[in-house]
């Protein structure tokens, strides 16, 4: 699987010259981005306002353009452009700050009429790949292809985002509440974490009071339990989670699953390594810093008690060390309830040599009754060992007997 570093490199090895993966029309802005895709034995196809559905059909990650997200080095952002419906796309260089993208793009001389037909020759032959800047103008979102984030330089990368029904989330989360959750999309710079507990030992229960179908008039982003990283409000949204609108606006708020009640309000130690791999990933791609100014408890913007038990150096540390790769960002405790049995029903299910789809396929597994010794949470999927000692399946697609 290739990397960020080598897609650019490649890309950028073709500045000044036309790139034409298909044979049509010359060196057309899509060409570049069928390059990218190319690396990962995919075709876009379409247009290039195509982009973000195409991409979402591939099942790669896709964010639309909003306040307080930004594109990051190896996204592929689409625009529209006046005058056609066409569109443009372009491949971003550097994480943007916001109000720049860097990027490689091809196809953008501007209007030329050499043959004198009437027709813009830029829409015939094309242009040629260049390195470019330009604002958000136009712009409608961004998707992001898959790949490899494995650790580099003692450091883990980013892990993609995953978008539900357009809902922005961290590439982490094991599951997403369907149910609508109260909030805007009045944001602002995203800046800070804020922690909290639920104040009880029943992860339904929490969530239940975050419906707007409740009325209570709370919520959180995420919901964290020693087995599931729940998805609840869009990253791209408010929720009501500190009891101060400016810093909701500007936050993101964890609500952590209590194991004993009143009066320690504890979580489970797969709780907080659960939690410091979702701050980790958090902060890396805002650029939060992770200290103690930054990851912040809810009684410290409110009157409360909340997070109750839960220790906030503790989580600020194990996040640190997770961003520092001396623990994996995508794995998670592995479980340890011994072994049982799945049933393996589809025909494609690829055993792969890691829990990680971006690890090496070793063929598919056939159809039968199989024995997992291991499980493992990795980039929101559930993996199994198979007894055999062969490799890794994905849990999601077979059936526990």
């Amino acid at each position: 699987m290739a990397t960020v570093d080598e897609v650019i490199a490649d890309v950028d090895s073709f500045v000044g010259r036309c790139l034409d993966m298909d044979g049509y029309w010359g060196g057309q802005c899509m060409d570049v981005i069928e390059r990218v895709a190319s690396h990962f034995g995919k075709h876009l196809g379409g247009n290039a306002l195509d982009g973000l559905t195409n991409a979402q059909r591939l099942g790669w990650p896709v964010i639309m353009n909003a306040w307080g997200v930004n594109p990051k080095r190896g996204d592929v952002g689409v625009m529209s452009v006046p005058g056609h419906g066409f569109g443009h796309i372009f491949l971003v260089t550097k994480d943007s700050d916001g109000v720049t993208i860097e990027t490689l793009e091809q196809n953008i001389d501007g209007y030329a009429d050499n043959n004198k037909d009437g027709i813009n020759d830029q829409l015939q032959v094309g242009g040629v790949v260049r390195r470019h800047k330009r604002d958000f103008t136009g712009v409608i979102g961004w998707f992001r292809p898959p790949y490899d984030t494995t650790k580099t330089g003692g450091k883990t990368m980013a892990i993609p985002t995953k978008t539900v029904n357009g809902d922005l989330f961290s590439g982490l989360v094991t599951d997403v509440d369907p149910n609508i959750m109260n909030g805007d999309y009045k944001r602002t710079k995203i800046d800070r974490i804020v922690i909290h507990h639920n104040a009880g030992t029943s992860d339904s229960a929490a969530r239940r009071t975050w419906y707007v179908s409740t009325g209570v008039g709370t919520s959180a982003h995420y919901q964290v339990t020693p087995n599931k990283i729940w998805g609840c409000v869009s990253e791209t949204s408010v929720a009501y989670h500190a009891g101060d609108y400016a810093v909701n606006q500007r936050s993101i708020g964890i609500e952590h699953l209590n194991n004993a009640g009143a009066p320690h309000w504890t979580i489970a130690e797969e709780t907080y390594h659960n939690s410091a791999k979702l701050i980790a990933d958090i902060c890396q791609r805002y650029n939060i810093p992770i200290d103690d100014k930054h990851i912040i408890p809810h009684r410290v913007v409110s009157a409360t008690a909340c997070p109750g038990g839960i220790d906030i150096a503790k989580l600020i540390r194990m996040g640190q060390e997770v961003a520092s790769g001396a623990i994996s960002k995508t794995e998670t405790t592995a479980k340890s309830s011994g072994t049982f049995r799945v049933k393996v029903s589809v025909s494609d299910l690829n055993i792969r040599k890691a829990p990680s789809v971006s690890s090496k396929s070793l063929g598919f597994i056939k159809p039968g009754v199989y024995t997992i010794v291991e499980t493992k949470q990795v980039e929101g999927y559930e993996w199994g060992q198979l007894k055999s000692g062969i490799g890794w399946i994905a849990l999601n697609y077979t059936k526990k007997l």
